[in-house]
């Protein structure tokens, strides 16, 4: 890339000389006459213009010959193109018209040789008309397959193409797009594009998927009728990536290109979410050598020495800053060769910092038990020291927040649902503190008041004080019902950590989409309660409503005494008490729905019909909830749980990449000492992005990422004749485990076919 760069510096350099010389030659022939023979800039252009009548006409005889006595054939690198300096507007295939059409533009419209004609004399196959058209767009347009491979063979941009093909319903309006859904909208060019494996042909074909997998999923859902196409689009993409991978043959192969590129296809892949390629052993075993570091492949001893190292850092590692910076910088040792950093790099590795923010959340939890169970002793509206303790550690972790949100950005900090959980944890224990902080202040403020009152025998005072222990004793319980929340909630943060073991990732990973199951069955659950509540206590509201029109009739005429009311209830009508309120009709039919509401309680005494109709709504409610409902949702719990069980494996290996990827940038250090080693973390971390920066630099050279190119038309090839042999056939790609068996039982096959061939 950075020859490219350069070479386009160059190509723009060079044209800018050539127009500043052409335009004093110009200016010398205008002002002497006298001067013939020098061709001006319109003779120049005007010349170069016949290219597009000749090209327009189909003579490839006549632009063969144009072109040749004008420039040169260039040697054109497959899948590179040639040099950036011939896509210079100064070489005649790539001047434009005055809707900026290259020739190159025109010849896709005419055939495939006209293409390559102009190709071989260095026409660009990247270039942009006014309307965003790109050679390779108006190919797929056209349908042509023979001018897509040429096109994509001299180093065109699928891309770019793709962004065209879909920038119909990327920047159109709601307007704009009714009127090109009369016009009938096709799909057919990008389908044109995106078939026979068309990302073997690009330079760096994984990468170049998951660009045009990004690019089709953020449109997929503007218009609803080619939503199952690009779906389907999307879904080839990935069983490319898969296949592509699947076809390499060594793990140095594997780790050259998803790690050795201009970009982390592996990291890439994590961040799109693509599961299948992530569980791929070649991708798995580069997370588990980025997961473990430098504490991989050790033995017992060697893991030893490593859990002494950790468990000690906190000590060693002063002693081995002023080491360093007391002897190792008057020796001239550099940073990152000295025995500070290479424990700090030690202690930075992921697996290392997923431990100590397991520990850092079993301290944090018991400081919290201890704060609730702490005996209540007179005056439990004090701050106790095991408080304090709790306070300081809230202080540390909101450093360690910070510190997250300040690594991975606010946007990917926001993104992971725990982060929430945290954050909330935080709140939750903010509050209690400032609450119980400021019922502290206002209670001493109140003894003071009531120590300096007289006594005597006044009542109010002793009422007051009354109160006053009253509100100590329900603040206190109020700080302590925020205290047993935020346990439940940090317990259930802590199992989340169990997720990077297998056996308790793949359940719990099942128990996720579980809980969602369940919670779109409570909101129609809810909905039945709500209306059977409504129906319910409506009957309840009309019976006291009809209480107080009996009290009127009795008292509003004269009755005779000793008359009997036969028609009339002789007294008051008694709502059951389980159907007083609205919030204890919708408690008890919830109870209800699991046989614990008792069914004599419903029962009103003088007003059977009523009775007989909340007996309905009841056998409607527990038919509908119960038999229907309930069932439901264990089928529905079922089927869940199967689906995670056949993909559990590829669930639980990308849950364990997230893992990697977010404790990549986590801190290594128990969180009490945060505060006080943050310096260290912060310098550290400088240093370490300086190395990195140098390594990228140094490492990605032109001669790298040229045997990347090597090695990945290498895995092109074999995949290409995997193609022609039938051995990539299958919806979702040949299983890694399956192709590697296969290749054994043809290498045997073969082996023993030479010996038979020996032997004859």
């Amino acid at each position: 890339m950075s020859g490219n760069n350069t070479n386009t510096e160059d190509a723009n350099g060079l044209e800018s000389g050539i127009e500043t010389v052409a335009c004093e030659i110009s200016q010398k022939v205008k002002s002497n006459p006298g001067l013939v023979g020098l061709p001006s800039m319109d003779d120049l252009f005007a010349r170069n213009d016949r290219i597009f009548a000749l090209v327009q006409s189909g003579d490839h005889v006549a632009v063969e010959k144009f072109l040749s006595e004008r420039g040169h054939t260039v040697v054109i690198t497959p899948k590179v193109g040639c040099p950036a300096i011939h896509y210079s507007k100064l070489n005649p295939v790539n001047v434009e018209d005055d809707n900026l059409d290259s020739p190159l533009i025109k010849a896709v419209k005419v055939d495939c040789r006209m293409v390559d004609i102009v190709l071989k004399y260095g026409g660009n196959p990247n270039h942009i008309n006014r309307d965003r058209d790109t050679p390779l767009s108006i190919a797929a347009n056209k349908g042509d397959r023979d001018v897509i491979d040429a096109l994509l063979r001299a180093g065109a941009n699928l891309r770019a193409a793709v962004v065209k093909l879909t920038s119909t319903l990327r920047y159109m309006s709601e307007k704009q797009l009714k009127e090109s859904a009369r016009a009938g909208f096709s799909i057919r060019p990008l389908t044109v594009l995106l078939s026979d494996d068309v990302y073997l042909k690009c330079r760096d074909p994984i990468k170049i998927s998951f660009d045009v997998c990004k690019d089709i999923k953020r449109i997929k859902n503007v218009r609803d009728e080619f939503k199952i196409e690009f779906e389907l689009l999307m879904r080839e993409a990935d069983v490319f990536a898969y296949k592509f991978l699947n076809h390499c043959d060594k793990m140095y192969e594997a780790r050259e290109i998803l790690t050795m590129g201009k970009v982390n296809l592996l990291r890439a892949a994590v961040d799109d979410k693509k599961k299948r390629f992530v569980s791929h052993p070649f991708s798995q075993q580069i997370i588990n050598e980025q997961w473990y570091g430098d504490t991989a492949n050790r033995l017992f001893f060697g893991k030893t020495e490593i859990a002494l190292q950790y468990f000690t850092s906190l000590i060693t590692l002063p002693l081995l800053f002023l080491r360093f910076m007391l002897f190792d910088v008057c020796s001239g040792v550099s940073f990152m060769e000295s025995k500070f950093a290479d424990l700090m790099r030690l202690l930075f590795t992921p697996v290392l910092c997923f431990a100590t923010d397991a520990i850092n959340y079993l301290i944090f939890l018991g400081i919290l038990v201890g704060s609730c169970l702490y005996p209540f002793p007179a005056g439990t509206y004090e701050v106790t020291s095991i408080e304090y303790v709790l306070y300081y550690c809230v202080f540390a972790r909101i450093l360690i927040e910070g510190d997250l949100v300040y690594q991975q950005g606010w946007r990917k900090y926001f993104k992971n649902f725990w982060n929430y959980v945290d954050i909330l944890v935080i709140i939750l224990l903010v509050t209690a503190g400032i609450y119980k902080s400021v019922i502290d202040h206002i209670v001493d403020v109140q003894e003071e008041s009531y120590q300096n009152h007289t006594r005597g025998s006044d009542i109010d005072y002793y009422r007051d004080v009354e109160k006053l222990l009253s509100h100590q004793h329900r603040n206190s319980m109020n700080v302590n019902y925020i205290y047993a929340v935020t346990e439940f909630i940090l317990t259930i943060r802590l199992l989340s950590l169990l997720e990077i073991t297998k056996s308790m990732g793949t359940m719990l990973i099942a128990l996720k989409y579980l809980v969602a199951d369940v919670a779109r069955f409570s909101v129609i659950l809810l909905l039945v309660i709500l209306g059977t509540s409504v129906s319910i206590f409506s009957m309840t509201v009309a019976l006291s409503e009809w209480n107080k029109e009996i009290d009127h009739i009795k008292e509003g005429y004269s009755w005779p005494a000793g008359f009997e009311f036969k028609d009339l209830p002789k007294g008051k009508i008694v709502v059951p008490e389980v159907f007083e309120t609205f919030t204890d009709t919708m408690r008890n039919i919830l109870w209800g729905t699991f046989g614990l509401l008792d069914v004599v309680s419903i029962k009103i005494e003088e007003e059977q019909e009523t009775t007989d109709f909340i007996n309905v709504m009841m056998i409607l409610y527990i038919l509908l909830s119960c038999v229907l409902l309930l069932n439901m949702l264990i089928g529905i719990l079922s089927s869940t749980f199967d689906m995670v069980k056949e993909n559990c494996d590829v669930e639980w290996k990308f849950a364990r990449s997230q893992l990697l990827k977010e404790y990549s940038r986590a801190q290594p250090f128990l969180f009490p000492f945060f505060p006080f080693l943050c310096p260290f973390i912060f310098w550290f971390r400088a240093q370490l992005a300086e190395e990195r920066r140098k390594n990228t630099q140094k490492n990605l050279t032109i001669s790298d990422l040229c045997e990347r190119d090597k090695l990945i038309n290498t895995v092109s090839d074999r995949f290409a004749f995997g193609n022609l042999v039938g051995m990539n056939e299958g919806a979702e790609g040949e299983s890694f485990e399956t192709r590697m068996k296969s290749k054994k039982q043809k290498s045997v096959m073969l082996q023993i076919a030479q010996k038979i061939k020996k032997k004859k």
